[in-house]
């Protein structure tokens, strides 16, 4: 009897040592193996159906190839504007927690920045060996301490507000907010034909080709600002799209679903022939109105078009160089499609004296305009859900995105996984063979424990194309805020326009994505439960 326990035991024992062994086989495939370069496409406030891979007609040759030979995504959610997005996408990190408020450069006013309690995704990689480079807009801080060359980037070009002119101009006052390696840029520094996407592609593949022969992977975030209003193309660009949406928004947003519904990126649940529209109808325009609004669109297409060129830029270098199969692609809008409409074309978002504006239709597009396409077409672009860029509804949150690493992830499909930018953060460090630290000291500082999780496993591991929810997420903004679990969403925020909050308003965003049938009413418990989650965890 001790004889056959005795060799129970060494059989136990060397099971657990072969299984031991092949864990450690597998970390060191993780740990030590050849990790991808990692380069991450952002654009701003691009619309769902923008691109052709997600159902647009604007030629976007180089993105939807990337789309199409990659793994798109149906169900991925960013923060409702550019800054929230951005926090989510750096920090892993919710808004309200992720931001504190410093005073701006002009005398009285204030900024966000990111806090230095999170560690952040270029810094991370960056202390495992990755070289990190930046070119295009920062917007979490441009006070020392908190600007992209103190946050992990070994270089960077940087566009440091919110917004600014793509052309070299002063825009919101006499002063430009664009550093080049931490060195503030005045606007003699910027060349004369300095255009915002060409001069972000450029710089990033002047990083890339000066990596080249280094044994480090790469981190490249290349965050444009199309088509970011003000709406603005070199003037040979300007004409491109002429007379393409003289016949309005609502035959565009038909048009677009009906090809969207052709490439199978619209979840499950979606009626296209549905509208939730809130721009007044084409028809009931004036004349003037039409010839202005369709003209700003011309203009935002070929923002769009311009942004795909660059792109394939990148992509031919990457090709060239035998990097492109190694190299991990991920593309995101940062939100909905922006809405601003004539009567806002005037404003200054900034406390600050505003500069003239030259908004006249002969001017449109270039050096002294400020001009966006307006809610109807933010509405088309950003269907089928439910608004536009500032809205905690589907269409300001729900993003086209899609991922290329055909080293580990299936090619070729449509993933109706639900994941969001609060997830990329542990998910590319995932990838990178490495993980968060944590909450604890990092780096001479305490920080805290990501928000996300890490979906890699979902995308390289098992099925990618359904995937389970891997976790949760909320939206605030003082009192007002969303809360997403599963197929649940509550929401307090009213139609863009309104301020303040409604009563807490429950979707099963699963079989009705547009957010158009409230059931509040059916499930009353689980309405209070879900707010006072969000009340606990997100405000």
């Amino acid at each position: 009897m001790y004889r056959c326990f005795r060799i129970v035991l060494l059989l136990m024992a060397a099971f657990l040592i072969g299984c031991t062994e092949k864990n450690a086989e597998t970390k060191k495939t993780l740990t030590e193996g050849k990790r991808p370069n990692i380069l991450l496409i952002v654009a701003d406030d691009l619309g769902y159906t923008d691109v052709g891979a997600f159902g647009g007609e604007i030629p976007t040759p180089n993105i939807d190839r990337l789309a199409r030979e990659g793994l798109r995504f149906t169900n991925f959610r960013t923060g409702r504007a550019c800054q929230q997005t951005r926090v989510m996408l750096m920090a892993s990190a919710g808004t309200e927690a992720g931001l504190e408020i410093r005073p701006r450069r002009a005398p009285g006013t204030r900024t966000n920045v990111l806090k230095k309690e999170w560690a952040i995704l270029p810094e991370l990689l960056q202390n495992i060996g990755y070289r990190t480079y930046m070119a295009g807009k920062w917007d979490l801080g441009f006070t020392e301490g908190y600007r992209p060359v103190d946050r992990g980037f070994d270089r960077s070009f940087a566009m440091l507000e919110g917004g600014e002119s793509h052309f070299a101009e002063y825009f919101w006052r006499e002063a430009i907010a664009y550093e080049d390696d931490g060195r503030a840029l005045k606007l003699s520094d910027l060349p004369s034909d300095f255009y915002s996407t060409k001069d972000y592609t450029e710089k990033m593949l002047g990083y890339l080709q000066a990596h080249e022969g280094e044994d480090q992977p790469w981190f490249g975030y290349l965050a444009y600002t199309a088509p970011h209003w003000p709406l603005q193309v070199p003037d040979e660009w300007l004409n491109r799209h002429k007379g393409h949406y003289d016949s309005g928004f609502e035959v565009l947003r038909g048009n677009r679903l009906k090809k969207a519904e052709q490439e199978g990126v619209l979840p499950a649940g979606i009626n296209p022939s549905t509208s939730n529209m809130l721009a007044k109808p084409w028809a009931e325009m004036h004349a003037e109105q039409k010839i202005r609004y369709a003209r700003a669109q011309e203009i935002y297409a070929s923002m769009v078009e311009y942004m795909d060129a660059g792109i394939g830029q990148i992509i031919r270098f990457l090709e060239q160089t035998k990097q492109l199969d190694e190299t991990l692609i991920f593309f995101m809008s940062d939100n909905g499609a922006s809405a601003l409409e004539e009567g806002m074309w005037e404003a200054n978002p900034f406390p600050v004296r505003p500069l003239p504006r030259d908004n006249d239709l002969a001017n449109f597009g270039k050096v002294g305009s400020f001009i966006d396409h307006g809610i109807g077409f933010a509405e088309a672009a950003s269907a089928p859900f439910k608004y536009f860029k500032g809205s905690m509804s589907g269409g300001g949150v729900r993003s086209a995105a899609f991922l290329r690493y055909p080293t580990s992830i299936q090619s070729g499909e449509v993933s109706h996984l639900s994941f969001t930018a609060l997830d990329l953060l542990p998910t590319l460090m995932t990838a990178a063979g490495s993980q968060h630290p944590g909450a604890g000291y990092y780096k001479g500082r305490i920080i805290k424990e990501p928000r996300g999780v890490s979906v890699w496993e979902n995308l390289a591991g098992g099925n990618p194309i359904m995937g389970a929810q891997p976790g949760t997420i909320g939206w605030a903004e003082g009192p007002i805020g969303a809360f997403l679990r599963g197929r649940y969403k509550i929401i307090n925020q009213g139609a863009p326009g309104n301020l303040g909050t409604t009563a807490w308003r429950l979707y099963d965003v699963e079989n009705d994505p547009s957010e158009l049938t409230e059931i509040q009413d059916q499930h009353p418990e689980l309405t209070q439960g879900m707010i006072a989650e969000w009340e606990a965890d997100w405000k």
